[in-house]
Order: C-alpha cells, then sequence, then structure tokens
C-alpha cells in the first residue's frame, strides 16, 4: 500500500473498496482504490459502545451516513472490509475467533457477511484471535499485526500493542503463535485517579524516576505490590526540603515495567521486540524497553492497521473471483 493519504470528505472517484476500524469508542473509515491508496477518508464517536446503547442506532445506519457521499448512484456494491468491535457479539454481527497459532489468510477466511438493507455496499466482518490455553482474546490489534507481518515477513518475535490493554503478540515464520494481554493502562488509571497513590501523582515528571522503576520491576518482580505503595510512602517520610520523585513517573515506571519484565522472561535467544503506536505511551514502552536494552522505534498504528485491511481485501477478493 502507498503512504500517500488525502484528507477528503469525499473522493473524487468512487471507491474500489472501503476500509473500516471500528473500535469500542470511536471508528475510521477510508475510502481506497484497488492499489490502497487513500482517496478519502473520515471518522465518528460512534464506536460499539455507542450503538450498542441506543435504539435509534444500527451499525448499517452509522456506516451509510458517513460513507453515503462515496458510494455510486447505481446497484453496484462496493466492498466494505472491516476490523474490530463490530464483529464482537455485541457489535453488527458476531464473527467467532480465530485460534491461534493463525495465518493472515485464517483470519480473512474467517469473516462473516452480514445482510444489509443497501445495494451499494457489501460488508464483510473481520473475526478477532483467541488462544484456549492461557485464556486470551483480542479483536482488532491482530489486523495490525497481519499489517506488520506483510511489511516485515521475517521477523521473529514480540509485537507490542501498548494501550489500556496492551497486547503482545509472538510472530514467527509468517503465523500469529501466542499473545498476552495486559491489563497496564486500566491498572495505572485505577490507580492514579481511584486509590490512595492519587494523592501521590500529580504534575511533574521524571525520566531518571521512571528509568529505575522499571528497572526495578524486573529485578524485584515478586515486590510489586509493595512497590505500589512506596509511590505514596516516599513523599510521607521524606525530609523536609527533600526531593522527592514524581509519584507519575514511579507509578508509571512500576506498572510498565511489571508489564515488560514479564515479557522479557519469555524472550528466546534471538528474537526481536517490535512497537506498533504514537504519542506519550508508545514513547513511554520504547523508554523502558530501552532500559533494558532492548531498541525499539514506534511505527505507526494507522498505516499498519490499513496495511492489514488491505491484506484482507486481496484475500476476500480473490476468493470471491474464484467462485
Amino acid at each position: 500500500m502507498t503512504a500517500s493519504s488525502h484528507h477528503l470528505a469525499t473522493p473524487t472517484q468512487v471507491p474500489g473498496w472501503i476500509a473500516v476500524d471500528w473500535g469500542t469508542s470511536n471508528l475510521r473509515v477510508w475510502a481506497l482504490d484497488d492499489r490502497a491508496n487513500i482517496l478519502a477518508e473520515t471518522q465518528s464517536p460512534l464506536g460499539m459502545n455507542a450503538i450498542a446503547g441506543d435504539e435509534k442506532l444500527s451499525f448499517e445506519g452509522v456506516l451509510i451516513s458517513l460513507i453515503d457521499a462515496w458510494l455510486p448512484s447505481d446497484a453496484h456494491a462496493v466492498p466494505v472490509v472491516i476490523c474490530g468491535m463490530a464483529g464482537a457479539r455485541q457489535g453488527w454481527l458476531e464473527a467467532p475467533y480465530c485460534d491461534v497459532p493463525a495465518r493472515p489468510s485464517d483470519l480473512a477466511q474467517g469473516a462473516v457477511q452480514p445482510n444489509v438493507r443497501d445495494p451499494r455496499i457489501s460488508v464483510s466482518i473481520l473475526p478477532g484471535l483467541c488462544q484456549r490455553d492461557d485464556a486470551d482474546v483480542m479483536r482488532g490489534e491482530e489486523t495490525q499485526l497481519v499489517g506488520f507481518m506483510d511489511a516485515h515477513p521475517g521477523f521473529a518475535g514480540w509485537v507490542c500493542l501498548p494501550g489500556t490493554h496492551s497486547k503482545w503478540a509472538r510472530v514467527s515464520n509468517g503465523e500469529i503463535s501466542g499473545f498476552r494481554t495486559y491489563m497496564s493502562g486500566e491498572v495505572f488509571a485505577l490507580l492514579s485517579q481511584n486509590s490512595i497513590l492519587r494523592h501521590s501523582v500529580k504534575e511533574g515528571w521524571d525520566d531518571g524516576a521512571f528509568a529505575d522503576a522499571v528497572r526495578a520491576a524486573k529485578v524485584q518482580p515478586a515486590s510489586f505490590l509493595h512497590s505500589l505503595f512506596t509511590v505514596r510512602a516516599r513523599a510521607l517520610v521524606a525530609r523536609d526540603g527533600a526531593a522527592v520523585a514524581p509519584g507519575g513517573a514511579v507509578l508509571s515506571g512500576t506498572v510498565i515495567g511489571a508489564e515488560i519484565a514479564d515479557v522479557l522472561g519469555l524472550l528466546q535467544p534471538g528474537e526481536e521486540i517490535a512497537l506498533i503506536g504514537a504519542g506519550k505511551l508508545a514513547s513511554l514502552y520504547q523508554a523502558a524497553l530501552g532500559v533494558h536494552g532492548h531498541k525499539a522505534t514506534p511505527m505507526d498504528g494507522t498505516a499498519i492497521t490499513l496495511a492489514g485491511l488491505t491484506q484482507a481485501y486481496h484475500t476476500l477478493k480473490t476468493a470471491s473471483e474464484r467462485i
């Protein structure tokens, strides 16, 4: 796929297909030609939760409201490929999870096609991934993994996707062999907003304090719960005038550090680590990995999502042409 992107509400030509990343809180939509050049794009806050909680909204109605101007006036059906929560049990139509180990073709072949009223679109919703042993699930991130694998076919190791619930997936030989979810983002939010630690998590940041906390989390992994309380205790026992490391940096380093320490314990000789994401959170993971000597440059998640959707589109198109 190309990197070119035109931020237009209406494309200058009828799209060859439409890509959709339908999340829990919002959705992003792109009109593309058959070479995956972006013709137009838009987004909406009407994610799965908003639609599921409003009887007046439907997935098809929300989608058509966003792409109506993109569609042809005749009955030609434009393919729409969707990843994410539209395939959840509470979504548009449930797309059953695909078991690991899984290849990109397995995910595309697991797509479901909901009945649509508008003859101008044909919709395919991609499945998520599930892991039976060490139970785990993901929806949406698997499409980013497919896009990453397409761009890095020789990669062998763990791919990190930071978030409220961070995902780490083991990729090698063209397949996703397993993955782990960490509730680090949610735990940080709960502790910093609803626990006694909220009194110590204020403005200010210290890269050194963050790095020290990351390092300590690996050296003493069993001390996680104790380390959390020291975020509060340090301020209480500090002598007058003594500098105290910002609690937010220590708490963040402790939580992210515990996550990374666990993954590093699973890393096999010769395996690499890749990082998909952007912004402050991705930079924190990059810094935390750097503490342990691992270089991982954050990659643009949007471009990788589109690459994954593009691969699914071409697989589905090839399959339909064989019928």
